[in-house]
């Protein structure tokens, strides 16, 4: 099965109809190289909506009120996820437990300016502070400690050399 695969909206109608006829989820999964819970949700969506429920919408903007109300219903019990994604006509559950979450993260006040997106680069990123100027000392210290470290690789790189030179005499 391929992910994020948007379907068009006469394709999930057929899977609906062919349900309807009899078909069960699982077979029709294997067929269509659909999830079984994608399907569900077709089914579900379709009998609460009608056809409506199965086409594409495009990117909406919850008002906080709309957001509070959702998220009240949740947690007072009255209905799950699913259910309040299928009352309020919101088009995925993880819209509406990214809402609980941050209200009960957050509270009301979470709904208020969110930000939508990824977040900026700029924004991670630390001002490089200029670093003062070495003093004579500490460049003939910083110098130093490079020629070491070149030292050392080139006596690694010279051992190297001299084991793959060693085994090719031994085979002679």
């Amino acid at each position: 099965m391929v992910k994020y695969k948007k379907h068009q909206s006469d394709f999930k109608l057929r899977l609906v109809k062919e349900h309807q006829r009899g078909e069960s989820i699982h077979r029709l999964s294997n067929q269509w190289g659909v999830s079984t819970s994608q399907i569900r949700k077709w089914i579900d969506q379709y009998n609460s909506l009608g056809l409506p429920g199965l086409l594409r919408r495009s990117n909406q903007k919850y008002t906080k009120e709309f957001k509070l109300t959702v998220v009240q219903a949740y947690l007072n019990k009255e209905l799950s996820l699913r259910d309040c994604c299928l009352h309020f006509c919101v088009p995925s559950i993880g819209i509406v437990s990214s809402w609980v979450r941050i209200y009960e993260c957050v509270g009301e006040n979470g709904f208020n300016a969110q930000q939508r997106g990824r977040k900026t680069m700029k924004e991670n990123k630390q001002k490089k502070t200029p670093k003062k100027p070495l003093t004579r000392l500490e460049e003939l210290e910083k110098e130093n400690l490079y020629l070491k470290a070149e030292n050392e690789l080139l006596k690694k790189l010279d051992a190297l050399a001299q084991k793959k030179v060693t085994p090719q005499k031994k085979k002679r």
